[in-house]
């Protein structure tokens, strides 16, 4: 049985925390869309600069890689399973850095997904 985590009061939006998985495989019925933000699998003890001071870069044991081959498994395991959940028509957005889009886009033509477009958001400076 899924349980909430929220939802919203008109019952339109509703979030569910557990294992992305286990979850999909709960559902008996297929999405029109999926938005994924998947670990970017760069929780390794580095650090960052953020807003001019330097920060760490772990998030969490769910951000942290297991090795090329496991975390290649692991995107493989939520891709198959999303696809299967996807409506023929349907369509998947992914977020994700240079540290792993790359593989998770391997993955989705091993999976015969059609890769249509690639989005980039950059950051510019204001001052210039």
């Amino acid at each position: 049985m899924i349980n909430s985590y929220f939802k919203s009061n008109n019952n339109d939006f509703t979030l569910i925390q557990g294992d992305c998985i286990e979850v999909m495989k709960s559902f008996d019925f297929k999405f029109d869309m999926v938005f994924a933000d998947p670990p970017y699998f760069l929780s390794n003890n580095g650090i960052t600069i953020q807003n001019g001071k330097v920060a760490s870069v772990n998030k969490g044991l769910w951000d942290k890689s297991n090795g090329k081959e496991k975390d290649k498994e692991f995107n493989y395991a939520w891709l198959n399973i999303v696809k299967d959940k996807l409506k023929n028509d349907g369509t998947i957005w992914i977020s994700g850095t240079f540290h792993n889009i790359f593989s998770i886009a391997d993955i989705l033509t091993d999976l015969d997904f059609k890769i249509l477009n690639v989005i980039t958001w950059v950051k510019t400076n204001p001052t210039s």
